[in-house]
């Protein structure tokens, strides 16, 4: 058997290349919702969820640098003590001015 008298089971017409196109400029035309409309179907317990998750995100972005605000003062406290009784010393003030 040569290659040359091998028969292709199915014969390429070209229209998968015209259905790609298709599928191309359907994939082009994707709609798109208004905000406003997105938010229309959410019920309570949807919006509720939401300001959960908000507070949430809120919290969780901004405890980093507060945390190091925190310790960098108190790296500085570590730093700028030579006896134990004054590092103990600056370390409460840092950690009441911080609560």
């Amino acid at each position: 058997i040569d290659a040359a008298s091998i028969q292709p089971v199915v014969e390429d017409t070209g229209s998968k290349q015209e259905g790609s196109e298709e599928n191309k400029a359907k994939d082009e035309k994707t709609n798109t919702v208004p905000l406003y409309k997105l938010f229309s179907f959410a019920d309570p317990l949807d919006h509720l969820l939401m300001f959960v998750g908000t507070i949430g995100a809120l919290g969780n972005g901004i405890s980093p640098p507060l945390m190091i605000l925190i310790f960098g003062n108190m790296i500085n406290a570590f730093g700028g003590s030579s006896s134990t009784k004054e590092v103990v010393d600056e370390v409460s003030k840092v950690i009441n001015q911080s609560s």
